[in-house]
């Protein structure tokens, strides 16, 4: 959602059961990849656009959509997060959210965009959370991935679906400023959730 056009597909909230559940994600999936097709303002290279037949993903994995504990961050830093084009964008902390997988525990950090003066955001109010982790420049792409989540109002638990995790635009082509996720970001785990590398195409 931070490079400037917006691909949005909305899940259903609630699947009939896990098979339902994987079938709304391959949904959602194909109508990225339609749109990624299909747009002039795709942001696929129009070279690109001509052979493209899809991304590459992980298998819908349910147990990658993970029910973690969220803390939101009392007195967070604003911090200047650098992006692919060397310029940065202004964030500030607002929760950490803690993952558990196989047994092993890590933090992530849900940033909001702080956008500069006179300028109003396009996008209803989200988190933004960037990371890395054991898969980043081997599976997955280098710069690493993104996932969004609704704006949180007390600290609890939430949902947080791996499946959905998405390359910045950097990942298919020149000409973006994708925010570089910050190293206190990275998991130190293998994401084998959401999607691949677009190398291969």
């Amino acid at each position: 959602m931070l490079q400037g056009v917006v691909i949005l597909v909305l899940l259903t909230p609630v699947a009939m059961g896990q098979d339902g559940y994987i079938k709304d994600i391959e949904k959602a999936r194909k109508a990225k990849d339609k749109e990624l097709k299909s747009q002039r303002h795709s942001p696929l290279q129009k070279e690109d656009r001509k052979r493209f037949s899809g991304l590459q993903y992980f298998d819908v994995d349910p147990g990658w959509k993970k029910e973690v504990q969220c803390e939101l961050i009392k007195g967070g830093d604003t911090l200047d997060i650098v992006t692919s084009s060397g310029k940065d964008k202004k964030f500030f902390e607002y929760a950490w959210l803690i993952v558990d997988h196989l047994g092993a525990s890590d933090t992530l950090t849900a940033y909001m965009r702080i956008w500069p003066e006179g300028i109003e955001s396009p996008y209803d109010p989200y988190l933004f959370v960037p990371f890395t982790d054991l898969t980043t420049g081997e599976t997955t792409y280098g710069g690493g991935r993104y996932m969004d989540i609704g704006v949180l109002e007390q600290s609890g638990t939430i949902t947080l679906d791996f499946n959905l995790c998405y390359n910045p635009y950097c990942a298919y082509g020149g000409g973006f400023s994708c925010p570089i996720p910050p190293k206190k970001n990275f998991l130190d785990m293998s994401v084998e959730a959401g999607e691949k590398s677009y190398d291969d195409h």
